[in-house]
């Protein structure tokens, strides 16, 4: 196995003396979800296709408050799909879509996107960008002055507000797209590979921050990711894209190595933490896969 592959899947690789393998980790999983009968986002049964080319079919899944997904598989599987779907940029071909009546309407949904959205041509201050996430709301203008502001504190970019988005570090700029995000006060917010091309340093400050937001203000969180080692740290739930099939839950009965595998070609172990995570490491027992 290559450590290309191993890094860009966020695995470690085991001791040569070998690990006891767990493809279905059997500690307690802590489910942060609380008890509420209606789910925020119920998919059923529905598929999803651009012409006749079909993406995902008989997709299942209810997300609920306070819960964070981790998306993950392999770059074509319908990631991206699900989420316009959920966006309310794609209607199913088959099946429902069904948003719980208080957001109905979607304007409690933030969304960041994977890169600035910007045309790099049209200059753009820090604050003018993040006030572009009100577009839409009816919301008194006082009020959505002061939301803009909340958003910069909360994301630590207020002593930048007056500089161009373009002059400032990548993780500056992803911290303004969460901003933007969080003016629209999101029960729901979704976020698409936000540490890809971030340092170490960045992409660890904006994680924490985005589980703070999850985990303190209640806000829900639909992760998109490639890092396996992530996903089994943060998430409470989990849904694995591939073959046009979502397998989804709650994060201890999704990550298993038998998943990885199917989705990744990856022979994996996952091993259950005493803190409540999972520990993904690549499995390097078979030779034919040891380059």
């Amino acid at each position: 196995m290559s450590e290309d592959i191993l890094k860009q899947l966020g695995l470690d690789r085991p001791s040569r003396q070998g690990e006891a393998a767990a493809n279905k980790p059997s500690g307690k999983f802590i489910d942060k979800t609380p008890a509420i009968k209606n789910p925020i986002v119920e998919i059923q049964e529905a598929s999803f296709a651009y012409g006749r080319n079909v993406i995902l079919e008989s997709v299942a899944m209810k997300i609920h408050d306070s819960e964070f997904w981790c998306f993950i598989g392999p770059n074509g599987e319908g990631k991206t799909t699900l989420i316009k779907a959920l966006l309310g940029a794609l209607r199913p071909k088959r099946g429902l879509v069904r948003l719980r009546a208080d957001f109905a309407r979607r304007t409690r949904i933030g969304f960041v996107p994977q890169k600035c959205d910007l045309n790099p041509s049209v200059p753009t201050t820090i604050q003018s960008f993040v006030t572009q996430g009100t577009a839409g709301l009816a919301v008194d203008q006082s009020k959505l002055k002061r939301r803009v502001q909340k958003s910069m504190d909360v994301m630590g970019i207020q002593r930048i507000r007056e500089r161009s988005i373009w002059k400032v570090s990548g993780g500056q700029r992803q911290r303004a797209m969460v901003a933007r995000a969080l003016v629209r006060d999101p029960l729901l917010m979704i976020v698409d590979e936000p540490t890809a091309g971030l340092d170490l340093a960045a992409s660890s400050g904006l994680l924490k921050t985005i589980t703070e937001l999850n985990q303190q203000h209640r806000i829900t969180v639909i992760f998109v990711t490639h890092d396996l080692q992530l996903a089994g740290r943060y998430a409470t739930h989990l849904a694995v894209f591939k073959n046009r099939r979502v397998k989804c839950g709650p994060v201890g009965n999704v990550l298993t190595g038998e998943n990885l595998e199917m989705a990744f070609g990856v022979p994996t172990e996952v091993t259950a933490e005493a803190s409540g995570g999972y520990t993904v490491r690549a499995n390097v027992e078979h030779p034919e896969l040891v380059s």
